[in-house]
């Protein structure tokens, strides 16, 4: 479960889907909306250098590639529709969270062999 925010973090997992669901519809709220359910992907783990504050550590990392994309119609007519950009993410696999911002994973650049 995501929540529908900008910045990453606060991503629920596992068990806690189900019992965050099932809080949600005890309360009869609307809480619902605010979240998207998605399906877990596990990305492939390659092993990795890291270096922060000038210190170069040996992990396992993940990489994520998001592709953004620009859309606008009026009414029927479609103006826009395209790719506008990407951006390559890069964690460590042990954690949960992934935004860069909250400083859970860093920018990275492709690079196919």
């Amino acid at each position: 479960m995501k929540p529908q925010r900008e910045g990453g973090g606060n991503n629920i997992y596992d068990e806690d889907v189900r019992q965050n669901l099932l809080r949600i519809q005890e309360e009869g709220t609307e809480d619902a909306a605010a979240y998207i359910l998605m399906q877990r992907i596990f990305p492939k783990v390659s092993p990795t250098f890291l270096i922060r504050d000038g210190i170069c550590h040996k992990d396992r990392a993940i990489s994520e590639l998001g592709v953004y994309g620009a859309y606008l119609r009026n009414k029927e007519k479609v103006i826009v529709n395209e790719q506008s950009g990407y951006l390559m993410r890069t964690k460590v696999s042990s954690s949960n969270e992934g935004g860069v911002a909250a400083g859970f994973a860093v920018l990275d650049s492709i690079y196919l062999t």
